[in-house]
């Protein structure tokens, strides 16, 4: 590991408005390896005549503009804790909080309302802050002169939280509204991050170390750099202005390009392992593995449906039936795949393609689905996970969002029951199947619908002992290594920035 490397000595990939993106939260952090997030909040949205959530904030950009995978903050925060609870030493993840609005204390839209939705949501314990730095300084900017930043492994399943949106020149700014012009930003849970437009604004307020610059601002950032401080670049949607921005030693380069294959420029992991962060100035070892346990199965293969299946089953025989409960997460690339490519919990009679069977899968882009052939040989049945509204009658998250599903299985094997979660700790039941036979292999099942090679991650609990391709057509393989499994590939030279 880099024990000495600090936050402020590496950076890394942000996804820009991360709630419009085609790939949800969770895999944007699990799959696409991304530890810098956007969340846009409003305390309400008069053109759609929504309701205002008291204590709480909408999620999305502008009111002409408003699709996205998460309602709202806390809908947003829950979906962060999926992946908390999936691998809760992950390496440090950034918030970017861009705050749309004014606060509003009728509707309890408070800066203090924040912070304690914050903590209620990811755990005081879980955010590294400015009460954290501020030691026996009286600003920020004099702690992290005193102080630095902490280090990588001491920031391992933390979040920071940084506010956006404006500067600090006017009293009135939604930034200085929070920290009440500079007088409570040592206690609040975040930080502000103002926009820069020259340098001489960097040491102008002590209370901002972290700034949020423009894909047209990027050269400011080595000032920021020199300082000792953080900077955000967004609207990094072109590989010269990704380089840009890369040279210029910006820690986190934020852009729409979430998919690293389709965009092999827009990438900071380390090829070898997937870990989320390159050195400023300094190198990682390239066999730095991020902490915790991930699998993951390489299929190509036809489709799991019908009356014969085509996919890859890692499986445990349970011959005696004994009841039990499968829960596991998997990870998804959401985004330039057939929208039907499957993986989740399946349990079945046997490995024959026609087998019977239930599986609780996600899919590429059509949502969380129970899938189940009652017996051998008939046809394949799906019933498609509900989402709940919100006040405003919008679903509260999307429907490719939730990445822990779960199966309990009963009655000597012969009656299963489908939940997803969209926190990893609440189970929202999809659906029930009862089989003629007893359904006793039973893991992990991935299926690529004839789309070439695709890659699933799972995890969550121990994995299966024994993989078999299943059905016409179908190869897959599995792999128990983290690195491997986090692994996006080699990166070829073309697409490498000059600064290295």
């Amino acid at each position: 590991m880099n024990t000495n490397t600090t936050y402020q000595q590496v950076r890394q990939k942000g996804s820009h408005n991360s709630y419009q993106r085609s790939e949800g939260y969770d895999d944007q952090l699990l799959y696409w390896r991304i530890r810098s997030l956007e969340i846009d909040i409003h305390n309400s949205n008069n053109k759609d005549h929504w309701p205002a959530v008291n204590g709480d904030w909408y999620v999305y950009h502008t009111s002409t503009d408003d699709d996205t995978s998460v309602n709202t903050l806390s809908d947003a925060l829950d979906v962060l804790m999926a992946f908390h609870r999936a691998i809760p030493e992950h390496e440090v993840i950034t918030i970017w909080l861009d705050l749309k609005d004014s606060f509003v204390a009728s509707s309890n839209q408070t800066p203090q309302s924040l912070d304690d939705l914050f903590a209620n949501k990811l755990g005081l314990d879980n955010i590294w802050g400015p009460p954290n730095l501020i030691g026996s300084e009286n600003n920020l900017q004099s702690a992290i002169n005193a102080y630095g930043w902490p280090t990588l492994d001491s920031l391992q399943g933390k979040f920071i939280i940084a506010c956006t949106t404006g500067d600090l020149a006017s009293p009135d700014s939604h930034l200085n509204q929070y920290v009440d012009n500079g007088a409570t930003a040592n206690q609040r849970l975040a930080f502000v991050a103002p926009d820069l437009s020259n340098s001489n604004e960097i040491e102008a307020h002590n209370y901002a170390i972290i700034f949020n610059l423009s894909s047209s601002k990027v050269a400011l950032s080595q000032s920021v750099f020199n300082a000792g401080f953080i900077s955000r670049a967004y609207g990094l949607d072109s590989q010269d202005d990704w380089c840009d921005a890369w040279n210029n030693q910006v820690h986190h380069l934020a852009s729409n390009k979430v998919n690293a294959t389709a965009d092999e420029w827009a990438r900071t992991d380390l090829v070898n392992t997937g870990y989320p962060f390159t050195g400023i100035n300094t190198s990682l070892d390239p066999n730095t593995t991020e902490i915790g346990a991930l699998f993951a199965i390489k299929v190509n293969s036809g489709d799991l449906d019908g009356e014969s299946d085509s996919c890859y089953f890692q499986f445990d025989n349970n011959p005696n039936a004994v009841d039990t409960t499968l829960t596991a997460f998997i990870g998804n690339p959401e985004s330039h795949v057939n929208s039907y490519i499957k993986a989740g919990l399946m349990a079945r009679a046997s490995n024959h393609p026609n087998s019977s069977y239930v599986a609780m899968l996600r899919t590429g882009s059509n949502g969380i689905r129970m899938q189940f052939r009652l017996n051998d040989g008939d046809d394949t049945f799906s019933i498609d996970a509900q989402i709940a509204d919100g006040v405003n009658g919008e679903p509260s998250v999307g429907i490719n969002t939730p990445m822990w599903l779960q199966l309990s299985i009963s009655n000597g094997g012969k009656t299963v029951k489908g939940s997803y979660s969209t926190d990893g700790t609440n189970w929202i039941f999809t659906g029930q199947a009862n089989t003629a036979s007893s359904l006793a292999n039973q893991g992990w099942v991935a299926s690529s619908h004839g789309d070439g090679e695709v890659k699933w991650l799972f995890g969550g609990m121990q994995a299966p002992s024994t993989g078999q391709a299943i059905g016409d057509n179908a190869a897959g393989v599995f792999i128990s290594s983290s690195a491997e499994a986090a692994s996006l590939g080699p990166k070829q030279s073309k697409y490498q920035c000059d600064n290295n």
